[in-house]
């Protein structure tokens, strides 16, 4: 039970994982207003360095205590990042109107240029605005001397975050669980790189100034204020000096206390007389009746601080984890208990429209009682009247079959003129039994010359959609005139092509 110890490695990275996603958290709410965000990140970072070098501050007291002390700079500096920002989005709706092909290389090429270097520039200013004291143009130089000197680490960096955005769109079912962790992970290596970089550059005007003599500046944000309190002590040498033993409010703040409950637990590892080694029960049981001996000698706040710091950190992993695994386990369940999953574009059914599409199905094919079917809205328009939107909406639709969120789409006819390619939708000869349908109950894709070498498609056209009667539609509640479809998605499995099957079936009664 050796890794249980508050001191051993593994507790160590737990309570640094869990104070990073703390520290993520408190920057996502602090940034919802968005002209806060500059603020909200220094802050993040101004903390995170100091978890990440050993200085166990805290957290959530130093963060907003940074957030205050950093709060004018910062957002200076973000409003001029965000002006950037907002001039870049606007050249990339202007590209996206005008057609990637059309536009001219080198905008393309300027666009995509400037929009890097303003991210990058973005990673390294606040974390930068949360270690030294300087002027808002001198931060937006040391910014751009780390981006060139940190070239290479902070590209890798962002082809991580971007995977990190892909894998939250593709897997949007799992977006909390990897959001927490990609943003702990690029958190644990920008801080790596920039303390890193910090110290070396410390190092070497420390070096600098033994040898011309003179005297640093305290550039060192938040630094200065800590070191001269630990000069001003009655002369003491402890390494808890440095730590602020009262928070703004004037109460005992939680560095000062956790300091105390170490040595209190230094003290009582140091008893008067040398006592035998407890050797009686396994691991685990010994280990309990060392922490209970430990709390004896505490008082509650000292009590309430050795939990928050040696097991908080760990219990929150735990839930975490446990969490997590429920969620996978009962996403899996509803996976594999799933029978059909349907979509809606441009369509409305009823609350008895979608029972009969569900429940009423399952009934009928006859499936067991614990297997499910759903048919839910897209909230995908296919009218807009913008080109860049319709585009948009159709990366959304692809999107959303590949990620397997919907077995069929029920589409009206101008969406299935969108959307219907044999990319993403199913044969419907796969399916269903083309001698029972007419050649006009079909939607027919015709490939280009290009796609017909990938496409085994009779006399040049491929059947994706399957159009439904005026009965089915009065099942389904559908109260209009219009033409609609019903396509599946794209499949290879023997069984889903089944149960494709067996809904036209029940559909259409053939």
């Amino acid at each position: 039970m050796n890794f249980l110890k508050p001191d051993s490695p593994v507790m160590n990275f737990l309570s640094i994982l869990a104070d990073l996603i703390i520290l993520n958290l408190l920057f996502i709410i602090c940034s919802i207003p968005i002209v806060t965000f500059g603020a909200a990140y220094s802050a993040k970072y101004y903390v995170a360095m100091k978890i990440m070098r050993g200085e166990d501050t805290g957290t959530i007291i130093p963060f907003f205590k940074a957030f205050g002390r950093n709060f004018k700079q910062a957002t200076v500096s973000w409003m001029i990042m965000l002006l950037a920002i907002a001039l870049i989005l606007l050249d990339w709706r202007w590209i996206i109107a005008s057609g990637w092909s059309t536009t001219p290389f080198m905008y393309k090429f300027g666009v995509i240029a400037m929009t890097a270097f303003v991210w990058l520039i973005t990673l390294a200013i606040f974390p930068t605005i949360a270690r030294y004291e300087m002027k808002t143009r001198e931060y937006f130089k040391a910014a751009l001397i780390f981006v060139i000197i940190k070239f290479i680490p902070l590209v890798l960096i962002t082809a991580f975050m971007l995977g990190s955005v892909i894998a939250c769109i593709w897997y949007s079912q799992w977006f909390p669980l990897i959001y927490v962790f990609c943003s702990t992970t690029t958190t644990f290596f920008l801080c790596r790189v920039f303390i890193k970089q910090f110290d070396k550059l410390e190092k070497d005007r420390t070096a600098l100034a033994e040898v011309t003599g003179e005297s640093l500046p305290e550039e060192e944000n938040g630094e200065g204020e800590e070191a001269s309190e630990s000069e001003e002590g009655e002369g003491s040498d402890s390494a808890y000096a440095a730590i602020e033993k009262e928070d703004a409010a004037g109460n005992t703040s939680l560095a000062g206390a956790k300091m105390e409950t170490k040595e209190l637990e230094e003290n009582l590892n140091k008893p008067d007389e040398i006592e035998e080694e407890d050797k009686s029960g396994n691991k685990l049981t010994r280990f309990i009746r060392g922490e209970k001996k430990k709390l004896k000698g505490m008082n509650r706040q000292q009590k309430v601080i050795h939990f928050v710091t040696y097991y908080l950190p760990t219990l929150i992993i735990v839930i975490l984890l446990a969490a997590g695994i429920t969620w996978y386990a009962t996403d899996v369940y509803k996976s594999n208990m799933k029978v059909l999953g349907g979509g809606l574009i441009n369509c409305q059914v009823s609350d008895a429209g979608r029972k009969y599409a569900t429940d009423d199905f399952l009934s009928w094919g006859g499936y067991p009682s614990n297997r499910t079917a759903s048919l839910l809205d897209t909230d995908l328009n296919f009218k807009t009247d913008l080109d860049f939107q319709e585009r948009y909406l159709e990366i959304a639709f692809r999107a959303t079959l590949l990620t397997g969120a919907y077995d069929y789409m029920i589409m009206r006819e101008d969406a299935a003129f969108n959307y219907a390619t044999p990319d993403y939708l199913t044969d419907m000869s796969l399916i269903a039994d083309m001698d029972k349908f007419s050649e006009s109950d079909f939607y027919y894709y015709t490939p280009t010359e290009k796609e017909k070498q990938n496409y085994d498609a009779e006399d040049g056209r491929i059947p994706l959609g399957l159009k439904l009667t005026d009965d089915i539609k009065k099942k389904l509640g559908i109260n209009d005139d219009k033409t609609y479809y019903i396509t599946f998605a794209y499949s290879t499995g023997p069984s889903d092509l089944e149960n494709d099957a067996k809904f036209v079936e029940y559909l259409f009664g053939k």
